[in-house]
């Protein structure tokens, strides 16, 4: 009897065992939560009917404009004019600048819209704002006004105004564009006249220097008689005289002399001399190429500012309006209809979200395809919901429905159930001790267990049904059986017999009750006992014998009695019983060694939790 402790499924309260979700669960949760989302969608169209019906007409105009294919720019390094082809960059940089404040404070001013009322009117029931932030006001709304958009890779775009006035909406989109096209013309022309003043200036400082230099290098010329070519070959000629009449009279003995001090001072000055002549000659070299170097500098401001000076007259814009926006004659929103059409489509979303949501939060066992989800245990069965009876409302009695009416969907859902757990075994391999449990008290345990006993019964199989949760009897008083119950000090020292103790249940020949005393101690000595000297013989006496025994997490006796059955079922109630109690039960079952055979879901609202499969049961008229 012992079994491998398996894992269970993650809990999920739509996910079939595949993995998905079935059409089935989406359409009981629909039926569950339809009056919210009914409710939802009623709110959402009322709320948005009303706010529709105080929004102002608004008027959509358009605007396209053509960036040229390149550009020609004034460089800032060299003054020279460059070509640059548009990329995605330039054209994003474009973009960003038409979304500009300091563009749209252009238009604003150009247009005079700080003083158009027809634009934005000023507020009459607020204090009167200072220009400043009137300004931003103005500036705010006119961005909020327009948007900016470029088809794919396209050179071309489009400037889409919204305005309450459809005038105003056609006279923005070709504001703006006419803007930008002038606004590139006079920011080209400014870089250009700044540029002709700088060369200008340029010109006039290198041609003042340039002069100067000039003059500087004719009077060092000058002064210093660096146009005598022959000057420095006639002192060098000299100075080598000089120099052997002096060797001539060292030789002599006579370079103390007077004379030979003489010729040693002619000899100095005529060094002096030649030194001083070799550095104006570097001096007037550095000059002559300072000056030619002005020179060219001078040269090309003057053919710079030649270059310049006339592109001002055929300046290019860097784009031109394509599309001239037409005064709309119709407003473009709010479109109401459509409005209210994805606005209902919304809240039937939401609605199913919120649904889905409510059903995740609750986090209990709705019906069987669930159970098997939550327990990894086959759904054995899906009992229906008996409604109370007759004009005082009596709860009813599970045995006697069986009985009065047997295509009732209560009775078919319990002879499917036993139909449907019979067949999984060989006759020889069929348990014989089974015991039924469930997670807590008021779960339909002992009904579900009675009304088991009871349809094998009537099916025609010798059944015995032990009563073992002492503490309620339910079982007992379901099956209308008013035993005494066997002693457990009896049955321990053999002074009883149990068959001593069985009580037949009326109108039921092949059922009967064994029941124990209120408050009895099973201790794990008395369960071996039982299982030694009663099971072998209920095993003979019985085709079928069921356990009711206590929850099984809210009393240990149902994992002791559990021991020695062949099998568990476990009793869910539809919205009472959580996941994590049909989890936590299923898991203690294993731990123990008891195998569980599978679920049955009790109690189960059939106008809501409608079944096809995992043992449900139908309603017969």
């Amino acid at each position: 009897m012992n079994a491998p402790m398996r894992e269970g499924p993650v809990p999920g309260h739509f996910a079939s065992p595949g993995g998905g979700y079935r059409a089935e669960d989406i359409l009981n949760l629909v039926r569950r939560n339809i009056w919210l989302i009914l409710a939802i969608c009623a709110t959402t169209l009322a709320v948005t009917a009303g706010y529709l019906s105080v929004q102002p007409d608004i008027y959509r105009a358009q605007a396209a404009m053509e960036l040229t294919n390149s550009e020609v720019r004034l460089s800032q390094i060299d003054a020279q004019f460059e070509s640059y082809e548009l990329n995605s960059a330039r054209i994003a940089t474009v973009m960003d600048v038409l979304r500009s404040r300091n563009f749209a404070q252009t238009v604003a001013t150009n247009l005079d819209l700080f003083d158009n009322q027809t634009f934005l009117p000023r507020p009459q029931d607020q204090p009167k704002p200072d220009k400043d932030t009137w300004k931003r006001m103005v500036v705010d709304y006119l961005l909020a006004s327009y948007s900016v958009h470029r088809a794919g890779e396209s050179l071309v775009i489009t400037i889409q105004t919204e305005a309450q006035d459809p005038q105003t909406a056609a006279r923005l989109a070709n504001g703006i564009v006419r803007n930008f096209v002038e606004t590139s013309v006079r920011d080209q022309t400014k870089v250009i006249d700044n540029s002709v003043a700088y060369l200008r200036g340029q010109v006039n400082a290198l041609g003042e220097e340039l002069s100067q230099k000039e003059v500087e290098l004719a009077e060092l010329i000058r002064t210093s008689a660096l146009d005598d070519a022959d000057l420095p070959v006639q002192l060098r000629r000299e100075l080598n005289h000089l120099t052997s009449v002096l060797a001539n009279l060292e030789g002599d003995g006579q370079g103390n002399s007077t004379e030979a001090g003489q010729i040693r001072a002619q000899i100095a000055t005529l060094e002096s001399r030649l030194d001083e002549r070799t550095r104006n000659e570097l001096a007037k070299n550095r000059l002559e190429r300072y000056i030619d170097l002005l020179s060219t500098r001078y040269q090309t401001a003057i053919e710079r500012l030649n270059e310049i000076e006339p592109r001002k007259d055929i300046l290019q814009a860097d784009a031109r309006q394509i599309s001239k926006a037409e005064i709309p004659v119709a407003p473009a929103a709010p479109n109401r209809g459509a409005t209210l059409a994805v606005v209902l489509a919304a809240s039937l979303v939401l609605g199913f979200l919120l649904a889905l949501l409510r059903g995740a939060l609750n986090r209990t066992v709705e019906d069987g395809a669930q159970a098997t989800q939550i327990s990894g245990r086959p759904n054995l069965a899906t009992i229906p919901h008996v409604r109370r009876r007759g004009v005082l409302a009596r709860r009813h009695d599970p045995v006697s429905l069986l009985r009065r009416f047997p295509r009732s969907g209560f009775s078919e859902s319990l002879r499917s159930f036993f139909t449907i757990w019979s067949s999984q075994r060989r006759e020889s391999d069929a348990p014989k001790l089974v015991m039924v449990t469930s997670a807590s008290q008021h779960e339909g345990k002992s009904t579900i267990s009675s009304a088991f006993a009871a349809s094998a019964a009537l099916d025609g199989l010798r059944v015995l049904l032990l009563d073992f949760d002492s503490q309620h009897a339910g079982a007992s008083d379901i099956l209308h059986v008013q035993a005494e119950g066997l002693p457990v000090a009896a049955l321990a020292d053999g002074s009883a017999s149990w068959r001593d103790a069985v009580r037949p249940v009326p109108d039921f020949e092949r059922l009967d009750v064994l029941s124990f005393p209120a408050g009895t101690s099973w201790t794990s000595r008395l369960i071996s006992t039982f299982a030694a000297r009663v099971v072998p013989d209920l095993r003979e006496e019985y085709d079928l014998v069921v356990l009711d025994t206590p929850p099984a997490l809210s009393s240990a006796d149902a994992v002791r009695f559990g021991t020695i059955a062949d099998e568990a079922l476990v009793v869910v109630r539809a919205g009472q019983t959580t996941e994590g109690a049909l989890q936590a039960t299923i898991q203690k079952l294993e731990r123990a060694g008891i195998v569980v055979g599978g679920t049955l879901v009790n109690d189960v609202e059939t106008r809501l939790y409608r079944q096809h499969s995992n043992g449900a049961g139908h309603e017969y008229a």
